[in-house]
């Protein structure tokens, strides 16, 4: 017989009562096409460990010698390998306990006599078994001498972090070449040391960040491929760009209340616009620090344990406490299926190559897979796309942006209340929220500045925000989804209510289609709890709508986006990031006109030149413009005399280029890529 407990029955009511009080709502998703990535493998799992002393390793980062140990979760059937590695590396807690009295727990190292040491890293044995029974091999590496002594630093332990988890690679790479103790030949050519995967917790998330930079400015003796900093810190605000990131926040951390961790997100999404690594961010409502490590969580370790959400903010916050009136906390049970159903989705397929889950990954499949335990309000997805896949229509970066684009096209807020980027320079640094930047999360200082943001507020259901598309960039057949980041402004908005809207776009004879905002998302709720340091919290997620859904206009000549508050007769939101995203698959030929005419681009990919052929039509073609995939017009060619037009492109960024085809009939683009 299968008992539920109260909690669950009051979680699963609370859930149903937001189901019915937003009409029950069908999100549009591709959930039940998309494989669950956390069900186990087929791989028998082996489990070994290893200990080279607790002052084995010294760096100049570290006033003290660090330990090596190390716990391995591994494919029995080593024959099969090589096979990707995945290094995981714990956060800060306490170090040891006295064996006659576990509830005594210390931040020494080495443990003094009569002491044992806290075994942290073996806190994801869990996730190791599920990821080695896919064909992985998982270190989970032991970080207790940084935790002893990393307050007294500058820099918290972040260098030396990073050169432990070099160092144990560095081992690492010699058990795979020739072998050595404590386990001879066993690994000797079973680890793909240039597929590396790294998650991080706490400290540990942005020690893997350290690392990696670490890494690559050795050289890049090992293959980083994909980092997941969980419940991270970001104390040095560190910028990791051109590698698939995964930051995973969980909105009832009791430890880093402030989920700072988003800055790894929020902070190079711009800086740097060559950059074609995925980036992605989960929120995770009801989730705390500790339950993702079964060492720090009570009941499954002998000393050290805490809820640390109840113990630093008590029990009865509404949402967060155990004890609350409308608690959605996470057992550590679901907390743990939930690490290993997205950490499962990224690794296997940055890591793994399975893109099979990149829906998951990429917002497009929003509803939870089955192994998570959880339900679609209970995570949500921000993902952030390589350039070459997608057009940013307004970044939303700076005051600017109320008037002009990022194509150059005008901007209107009109009749809004409030129309205003905010967290932008130093001397508007947050966006008046809140005093307190633990409620804040994505806004900065004066010294650190966060993510701008554009905030509004509409009285009347007339209200509107409205991007102008340019020409140039009015075909949105080449992208598959209309995309943006948004958060309810809940010191502007009504206790407990969504904040809807409609998004239209408008084509160029003035046919408009539009889309409510809550068939595609919950994310506009507004934010729950009542703890006023740190509850409520404005949080981004991403919102996709596909653009083959907007029925009813041209879809090759959209002229403005909309954003109309026509739902509520008053709210306030912020949003970020509005963007087109998602490339439709590349053809190398395409029907211009009539099937008979054919516009062919040839070799497409292209190394240095191609070769445009216009068709027998080509008279009635006025002028050939390329632009780079942000509108930025780079070749213009008109008085076409010839069917055949060569392309010179050596001398071009690698990238995606679009070819604007005029005709005195219509304009259509065409995707080009330069390798």
């Amino acid at each position: 017989m299968n008992f539920i407990s109260t909690k669950m029955i009051k979680k699963y009511t609370y859930t149903l009562l937001i189901a019915l009080a937003i009409n029950c709502i069908s999100y549009k998703s591709t959930a039940q096409t998309t494989p669950d990535p956390g069900l186990p493998g087929t791989f028998a799992v082996s489990y070994t460990s290893y200990d080279l002393g607790d002052l084995a390793f010294t760096d100049p980062s570290f006033p003290n010698p660090m330990e090596v140990r190390g716990s391995v979760h591994y494919p029995t059937l080593l024959s099969s390998g090589p096979f990707p590695v995945l290094v995981f590396l714990h956060g800060r807690h306490s170090t040891c306990y006295q064996t006659s009295n576990p509830s005594n727990t210390a931040l020494d190292w080495p443990c003094v006599a009569g002491d044992q040491s806290i075994t942290s890293f073996q806190g994801y044995d869990y996730l190791g078994q599920q990821m080695a029974s896919h064909g992985y091999i998982v270190i989970s590496i032991s970080a207790n001498a940084i935790n002893a002594d990393d307050n007294s630093l500058a820099d918290r332990g972040m260098p030396a972090r990073a050169a432990l988890t070099q160092h144990h690679l560095d081992l690492w790479n010699t058990w795979n070449t020739t072998g050595g103790a404590p386990f001879g030949t066993t690994f000797v050519g079973k680890l793909d040391l240039q597929n590396v995967g790294t998650m991080g917790h706490s400290r540990g998330g942005e020690g893997v960040v350290a690392h990696a930079l670490l890494n690559r400015s050795l050289g890049d003796p090992y293959g980083i491929r994909a980092v997941l900093p969980l419940a991270p810190v970001d104390f040095g605000r560190r910028i990791l760009n051109d590698m698939p990131l995964l930051n995973i926040a969980p909105y009832c951390d009791g430890d880093v209340s402030d989920l700072q961790g988003v800055h790894f997100y929020d902070d190079i999404r711009y800086n740097d616009l060559t950059d074609e690594a995925p980036k992605h961010s989960l929120l995770v409502m009801g989730a705390n620090h500790n339950f993702y490590n079964t060492v720090w969580t009570p009941g499954s370790y002998i000393a050290g344990t805490s809820d640390d959400w109840d113990d630093s903010y008590g029990s009865s916050d509404i949402h967060c406490g155990t004890s609350g009136s409308e608690s959605m906390r996470l057992t550590p049970a679901q907390q743990q299926a939930m690490m290993v159903t997205y950490a499962s989705a990224f690794f296997r397929t940055y890591i793994g190559n399975e893109t099979t889950f990149a829906p998951i990954l990429n917002a497009d499949d929003i509803v939870p897979p089955v192994s998570s335990t959880l339900d679609t309000g209970d995570v949500f997805m921000s993902y952030h796309a390589p350039i070459s896949e997608r057009l940013d229509i307004n970044r939303e970066l700076t005051e600017g942006a109320e008037v002009t684009n990022n194509l150059s096209g005008a901007v209107t807020g009109f009749s809004l209340s409030k129309f205003d980027i905010c967290s932008d320079d130093a001397t508007e640094f947050n966006c008046n929220v809140s005093s307190s930047n633990d409620k804040e999360p994505h806004s900065g200082t004066s010294s650190a500045l966060g993510m701008p943001q554009l905030g509004m507020r509409w009285n009347a259901p007339g209200d509107y925000y409205q991007n102008i598309i340019p020409l140039a960039n009015q075909n949105f057949t080449i992208y598959q989804n209309l995309q943006f980041r948004a958060s309810v402004d809940y010191s502007e908005a009504t206790s407990g209510q969504y904040q809807y809207y409609t998004v239209q776009l408008v084509d160029a004879s003035g046919a408009i289609s539009s889309k409510q905002v809550q068939d595609y998302t919950q994310a506009m709720f507004f934010p729950p709890g009542t703890e006023f340091f740190v509850l409520p919290k404005v949080c981004y997620n991403s919102i996709k709508i596909p653009l083959t859904d907007f029925i009813g206009v041209n879809l090759t000549q959209i002229q403005k986006v909309i954003f109309l508050y026509n739902q509520t007769t008053a709210g306030s939101i912020f949003i970020t990031d509005l963007t087109l995203s998602g490339l439709t698959p590349l053809t190398t030929s395409v029907s211009y006109n009539n099937p008979a005419s054919v516009v062919a681009i040839y070799p497409n990919p292209t190394d240095n030149n191609v070769t445009i052929n216009l068709g027998r039509e080509f008279k009635e073609i006025t002028a050939l413009n390329l632009f780079d995939v942000q509108g930025k017009l780079i070749q213009h060619i008109e008085n076409i005399s010839q069917e055949m037009i060569n392309l010179d492109m050596s001398s071009f960024e690698k990238g995606i280029y679009i070819l604007n085809v005029v005709s005195t009939k219509d304009a259509k683009n065409y995707k080009i890529v330069k390798q």
